[in-house]
């Protein structure tokens, strides 16, 4: 995933290089542009997934250069630049579907949260275009052979894609309803054919991802409690609580308490 940085003003780019926590991110290249000009040629020397992009340009409105953008590289994800007196021009950026803005003197802090939201929303689109591709061409294939259960490796198959999906997105609402119409499939042979394949409910299986993935954040001990249960798919913490001390015997913050424990006694 690559990130392109515009300002005239290389003083703030530097500073954006320096402020933020780019080990955090996923980016394999963030590229830097002074200009409309030297912008337009990094788009057309690679793929620029999200531009962060200031208003006031030496040899143009940086406004003209994201509709210019949003025209020719609908999919890059636009942020803009603005100063406190510009939010006028801000109004006109979201109009242009800029996904988000950020007011200088800019929060490192800030910027960094809003890439990395955007970072991670970019590969759940990703994950979804190229799962909801593996539906159509299994319902292809089933059409083709004339029959809905057409043998056990395409029913593995579409067992280990769902499986995947549900690992890579245990931060999103995984009804089986949903999960169904990505994948072209009736709620109910999808629920029967997992229960079969794997010898245990979609949703339980949802479950069992969901705890493994907290009691592996609670080892890192970087997040919060409440930023653990987010990451899990929980917007309610009191709920995430009681799951987790159902499943492991001790609350999340119990949890945290005893490895710190463990860690001085060692």
């Amino acid at each position: 995933m690559n990130l392109l940085i515009i300002d005239d003003e290389i003083e703030i780019i530097n500073g954006i290089m320096a402020g933020v926590r780019w080990e955090n991110l996923c980016f394999q290249t963030v590229y830097q542009a002074t200009s409309i000009e030297e912008s337009k040629k990094l788009f057309y020397q690679d793929t620029i997934d999200i531009v962060l992009c200031d208003i006031e340009m030496p040899d143009g409105s940086g406004l003209d250069l994201l509709e210019w953008i949003r025209m020719q590289y609908p999919k890059t994800v636009r942020i803009i630049m603005t100063c406190h007196e510009e939010f006028d021009y801000a109004r006109r950026a979201i109009a242009l579907d800029c996904k988000d803005y950020i007011v200088k003197p800019m929060v490192y802090e800030e910027l960094e949260e809003k890439l990395l939201h955007i970072a991670k929303e970019i590969n759940r689109n990703w994950e979804n275009d190229k799962y909801q591709a593996f539906g159509r061409e299994w319902m292809k294939q089933i059409i083709r052979e004339g029959e809905v259960q057409e043998g056990p490796a395409s029913r593995e198959e579409i067992v280990k894609q769902v499986k995947s999906y549900i690992t890579a997105n245990l931060q999103e609402e995984l009804r089986i309803e949903f999960l169904a119409k990505k994948f072209f499939l009736s709620a109910d042979y999808l629920s029967r054919l997992f229960k079969k394949e794997e010898g245990i409910g979609i949703g339980d299986f949802i479950l069992e991802e969901r705890m493994f993935l907290a009691r592996e954040l609670l080892k890192e001990g970087r997040l919060s409690i409440a930023r653990v249960a987010y990451e899990c798919g929980y917007d309610n913490y009191s709920y995430f609580t009681k799951i987790f001390k159902k499943k492991y015997g001790m609350t999340p913050r119990e949890y945290g308490q005893a490895l710190k424990e463990k860690e001085s006694a060692d």
